[in-house]
C-alpha cells in the first residue's frame, strides 16, 4: 500500500499546489514529443505537458493518484513505482520526477531508472525538497510545539541509501547514473494558499505533518488548530498565505 493511500483528495487541494510552483521550470528545460512524468501525482505536470503538444506517459505508485492523472488528462497513466518502470531502455525524449526522489526507499537507483528510460540526447528533469525547514513547516512547527503535539519517529533511510538533500547531492545522483548535468540549482518560488486549504491538507492526513496531526488525542489537535489558525492569522492577508518556497532542481542530458 503506498503511504499516500488515503490522502489524494486532502493533497489535491493542499501541498499539490506547494509542488506545482516548479511545473513551469520543468517544462521550460526540456523539449521533446515523447515524456515520461514519474510520481504524477494529481496530474498537474502531465496535463501542462500535454497542452504542450507532448505525447505524454504518466506513473504514480498510488491508485487515487492515478485516477485523478486520469481524470485530469488524455494520455496513458499507469499504477507503478520506482525503481521499477515497464518501459523499454531509451524509451522517451523527456523525463520528469517532481519532489518523487525524497520519497523513495532507494535514490540512487531511482535515479538510474529514469537515466535508463530517457533517450540519448533526452533530458532527465529531477526537483527535491532541501534539508532545511521550509518556512511553511516553520510555522506549523511552532503552532504544534505551542498545543503540545507528541512528535512521531521519522522514517528515515539507512545511510548507505540515503543522500545529501540539496543541488549538491541531487547533482551527485544524476552523475552516478551516468548523465550528464547541465543545470544545478536552487529554485525559488511563493506558495499561495489558503488558510482553510492548508488545514485540510494536515487535518486529511498528508506526508508527515499529517500523519503527526492525527496521531494525536482530540484535545491535542483542537490546541493544534487554534494555535496554527493564530499564527497563520497574523502574516495572511484575506485568509490567504504567501510562503517563500525552494527546491533542489537538476537538469541532466542522457
Amino acid at each position: 500500500m503506498s503511504k499516500w493511500s488515503g490522502v489524494a483528495e486532502a493533497y489535491r487541494t493542499s501541498f499539490a499546489t506547494l509542488c506545482a510552483g516548479t511545473v513551469e521550470r520543468l517544462l521550460a528545460d526540456t523539449i521533446g514529443d515523447d515524456h515520461l512524468d514519474v510520481g504524477c501525482g494529481t496530474g498537474d505536470l502531465a496535463l501542462a505537458a500535454t497542452r504542450l503538444g507532448r505525447q505524454v506517459v504518466a506513473v504514480d505508485a498510488d491508485p487515487e493518484m492515478v485516477a485523478m492523472t486520469t481524470a485530469a488528462m488524455r494520455g496513458v497513466v499507469i499504477e507503478a513505482a520506482l525503481p521499477h518502470l515497464p518501459f523499454d531502455d531509451a524509451s522517451f525524449d523527456v523525463v520528469t520526477a517532481n519532489f518523487v526522489v525524497n520519497h523513495v526507499p532507494d535514490p540512487r537507483a531511482a535515479v538510474r531508472e529514469l537515466a535508463r528510460v530517457a533517450r540519448p540526447g533526452g533530458r532527465v528533469a529531477v526537483t527535491c525538497w532541501p534539508a532545511r525547514t521550509q518556512p511553511w513547516a516553520s510555522l506549523v512547527g511552532d503552532a504544534f510545539t505551542a498545543a503540545g503535539v507528541v512528535p512521531q519517529t521519522g522514517q528515515r533511510l539507512s545511510p548507505e541509501l540515503d543522500f545529501e538533500r540539496s543541488v549538491t547531492g541531487l547533482r551527485g545522483l544524476a552523475e552516478d547514473a551516468g548523465l550528464k548535468v547541465v543545470t544545478a540549482t536552487e529554485l525559488r518560488w511563493e506558495w499561495e494558499i489558503g488558510v482553510d486549504a492548508l488545514w485540510s491538507g494536515i487535518t486529511g492526513g498528508v506526508a508527515t505533518v499529517g500523519q503527526t496531526f492525527l496521531a494525536q488525542t482530540g484535545e491535542v489537535q483542537d490546541k493544534a488548530e487554534t494555535e496554527l489558525r493564530q499564527i497563520m492569522g497574523e502574516v495572511a492577508r484575506d485568509g490567504m498565505l504567501g510562503l517563500p518556497s525552494a527546491a533542489a532542481y537538476v537538469v541532466a542530458v542522457a
